[in-house]
């Protein structure tokens, strides 16, 4: 079935998984482009969004799922007739509950079903599916944060964005 799996939201349950060798040599084949249109990191993390999305295609496609990529402004992936848009941070340590998974405001109107979060190690050797939302969902319970103002872990914000954190995400079975 789906990897969907709505649940009331008590414990973290991210799932941690090890990146191939090939997974990495499809990712950097997949875009040709140096920045995405509203990157907050400006086309620096291309490699760990192309990678997210090739983990979540591996993954439904290894469930036995209709997965097709479909890279546009709105979604990165159509999983079982769902436009899904997979958001990938690049992490150097274990993501905590309270760390916040984010949406640009200049990505208000992306016309996908549901938001994928995940982040990747720097090194490239692991990956954590930290959860999913659906649109609505999301810009209901995230928080808006203006560009410069700081965040819950220290940092400033790149851009206007929406946030919600990872515990409040549901959870990927």
């Amino acid at each position: 079935g789906s990897i969907l799996r709505p649940v009331k939201r008590c414990i973290l349950k991210m799932i941690k998984i090890k990146i191939t060798k090939e997974q990495i040599y499809r990712a950097k084949k997949l875009y040709t482009f140096s920045q995405l249109k509203g990157s907050i990191t400006k086309g620096q993390s291309n490699i760990y969004g192309a990678l997210g999305e090739i983990i979540v295609y591996d993954i439904n496609k290894e469930k036995g799922l209709t997965v097709d990529f479909n890279s546009t402004y709105d979604y990165d992936l159509i999983i079982a007739g769902y436009k899904i848009d997979v958001k990938t941070k690049r992490t150097t340590v274990v993501p905590k509950p309270e760390y916040l998974c984010s949406i640009s405001a200049f990505n208000t109107k992306q016309k996908c079903d549901f938001y994928f979060f995940l982040r990747i190690n720097e090194n490239l050797k692991e990956c954590y599916l930290l959860g999913y939302k659906d649109k609505k969902s999301f810009f209901k319970e995230s928080t808006f944060n203006k560009k410069g103002t700081l965040d819950v872990n220290g940092w400033h914000f790149k851009d206007d964005c929406y946030n919600l954190k990872i515990e409040l995400l549901n959870n990927f079975k």
